[in-house]
């Protein structure tokens, strides 16, 4: 039986298109809680969540390198492309949701979740490869990520999991191409983002050209999410990824321990500097809002469309970015963390008077807005470009 779960050039095209998604559907969740740190409290949360976010636009950005090298474009703005929160990502034999939400012990925990490391092989079943959890119901999944070509009864532990499935479609198709004398690898170089492009401070972009280049960049995603592949024969610094860098599971283990790791700690017990996180320091902003709370407050209402408004306009710019014009990537993550001035207007006030809960932003793109970026900005094409 092959237990591949990509088989064909297609599986290939889905599975980066969900990459480019999951990578994405982190944003929300990490920006809402890092909006919702008071100002000057919390400086280690805010800088491990600002940090974070930085390197999940370096992780859309290299999956839409892997993507481009193919001959194919990510759409961004495509009918579903933003989920529904809360929704659910890849995840274990024991589901969790995510939210966007303020910034909590039990968002903490979410965090740990959606960033956790890949469990040995022998702890997964043994009917999969590559981390694959078999499921009773795929149906209450929103994201293409956790639903795999393979099987409709498959999805993954971790997204390093998801990522090493894909290295192992990608090893696989170009194996089959080299014996015909091919490529997969026929994108159009003009399509691929470089650091000359990119903010710096998440790590280096990788221009994919090849399958060497591919698995580099998809190997980075995941050693900056989970850290180093476990077990390892050196059971410490397992927390760091291969630039010696603390990957996003263990930045936010320091905040549970409210210490930091030191390089020779063990995944338990850092030994670095004590801080504090003060949870009360937070805007109770209201889980996974929806413009339909804010009716009855025009004022609200009109913040959160405005925000709404001005995320899809980053979204656009991004997917036009990922479509040959990559110098608009320049300043994107600085647009980034400048929606806060729109979310401001709407996460330091109540929903109402009675309320205690916090107005927030909601993440929901209306159909006109869609479509009149989709008429500007980048577009989804599936023809090979280069021979």
């Amino acid at each position: 039986m092959n237990e591949r779960i990509i088989n064909t050039i297609d599986d290939l095209y889905q599975m980066l298109d969900a990459a480019i998604q999951l990578e994405h559907a982190t944003i929300p969740p990490y920006l809402t809680a890092l909006y919702s740190i008071h100002p000057e409290t919390n400086l280690e949360a805010t800088a491990v969540i600002r940090a974070v976010l930085v390197e999940e636009m370096l992780h859309m950005t290299l999956s839409a390198n892997v993507l481009n090298a193919l001959g194919r474009h990510p759409n961004l703005l495509s009918e579903g492309f933003m989920p529904s929160f809360p929704t659910y990502l890849p995840d274990g034999e024991k589901d969790f949701q995510v939210s966007i939400a303020a910034f909590t012990p039990e968002t903490l925990e979410t965090f740990l979740n959606i960033e956790r490391p890949s469990k040995p092989q022998e702890s997964t079943s043994s009917t999969c490869l590559n981390g694959c959890i078999t499921r009773a119901n795929h149906a209450r999944f929103h994201l293409d990520a956790i639903k795999p070509l393979k099987s409709p009864t498959y999805s993954f532990y971790s997204i390093g999991d998801f990522y090493d499935a894909i290295i192992e479609g990608i090893k696989f198709l170009e194996t089959q191409a080299r014996e015909c004398g091919e490529t997969i690898f026929i994108g159009d170089l003009k399509y691929q983002v470089s650091n000359r492009y990119y903010y710096s401070g998440g790590g280096e972009v990788i221009e994919v050209t090849d399958e060497k280049s591919a698995i580099t960049a998809l190997k980075l995603i995941k050693e900056q999410g989970e850290g180093k592949p476990y077990p390892d024969e050196d059971t410490k610094n397992q927390e760091f990824d291969s630039e010696g860098e603390l990957s996003h599971y263990y930045r936010f283990k320091q905040l549970q321990f409210g210490r930091y790791y030191r390089h020779g700690d063990t995944p338990d017990n850092p030994t670095g500097a004590q801080f504090e996180v003060d949870f009360r320091k937070v805007y109770p902003i209201k889980a996974n809002p929806k413009l339909s709370d804010f009716t009855e407050n025009p004022t609200l209402l009109k913040a959160a469309k405005d925000f709404n408004h001005h995320y899809h306009e980053f979204l656009g710019i991004i997917n036009a970015a990922f479509s040959g014009h990559q110098n608009l990537l320049l300043g994107a993550v600085c647009d980034m963390f400048r929606l806060k001035e729109y979310a401001s207007q709407l996460i330091r006030n109540p929903i109402s008077i009675e309320s205690n809960a916090h107005a927030g932003p909601t993440f929901e793109i209306e159909a006109s807005s869609r479509d009149s970026l989709n008429g500007t900005a980048g577009r989804t094409c599936v023809h090979k470009e280069r021979a």
